[in-house]
């Protein structure tokens, strides 16, 4: 079994707290929220074709949460927009990219959800998506086969939408290194989003940015 790895991180006026990351293993199905998965060998075949499934984030041994991964495909369809099953791993809005070699697309944070369906509304907003978030470019940093990260950034400000979506705004993958490739309006936001309040948001939710996080920065992208 891989050892998971401590991630620790300060947060403002909490005690430092730290969360263990590891990739998902095959018995994990069934005993953790699978939403994105149909069965162990739907995550067994992932872990052939990209070595890793998800990543997973722990309190000792509770469950916290867990990021979901596709590797990039330009050609991949998600037909059911971002109430789909995997929209995070649907760039053909964005194309051309650009991007040669292989690039691991990072998806749907699942914070605080359990197998019944049920959430903890209670987990959000402690830091354990930017656990994952450093737990899966730790990883990827061993993984030479993997020439880099890359993910939809959505706006920042609003919560609501954040946790709709199971995205992180542009401006944590900064702050992680990432950077900014591509900006898009997405139409696909503006037709699922009528319910959710978004007042909050800083900017035009439809607009969406390409992140990428490369070990080389002069990694040839297309604008």
């Amino acid at each position: 079994m891989e050892k998971k790895k401590e991630i620790l991180f300060e947060k403002s006026g909490l005690e430092e707290k730290s969360y263990c990351c590891r990739p998902m293993q095959v018995t994990d199905f069934g005993i953790i929220e699978c939403v994105h998965w149909k069965s162990a060998d739907h995550v067994q075949e992932y872990l052939e074709k990209q070595n890793i499934a998800s990543m997973l984030a722990f309190d000792g041994s509770r469950y916290l949460g867990q990021l979901y991964l596709q590797e990039y495909d330009l050609h991949f369809s998600e037909q059911g927009g971002w109430t789909g099953n995997r929209p995070w791993a649907d760039f053909r809005t964005a194309e051309p990219l650009g991007l040669e070699g292989r690039f691991l697309t990072l998806g749907c944070y699942h914070i605080g959800r359990l197998p019944n369906g049920k959430q903890i509304p209670s987990l959000w907003g402690h830091g354990i998506g930017k656990a994952l978030l450093k737990a899966i470019i730790e990883w990827y940093q061993s993984q030479q086969e993997i020439n880099g990260l890359v993910s939809w950034g959505l706006v920042s400000g609003s919560k609501k939408l954040l946790q709709w979506a199971g995205q992180m705004p542009y401006t944590i993958y900064k702050k992680f290194g990432f950077r900014e490739i591509k900006r898009v309006r997405d139409p696909r936001l503006e037709h699922n989003l009528a319910d959710i309040d978004t007042t909050s948001a800083k900017e035009d939710i439809a607009k969406l940015r390409v992140m990428l996080l490369t070990r080389d920065n002069n990694q040839r992208i297309t604008k």
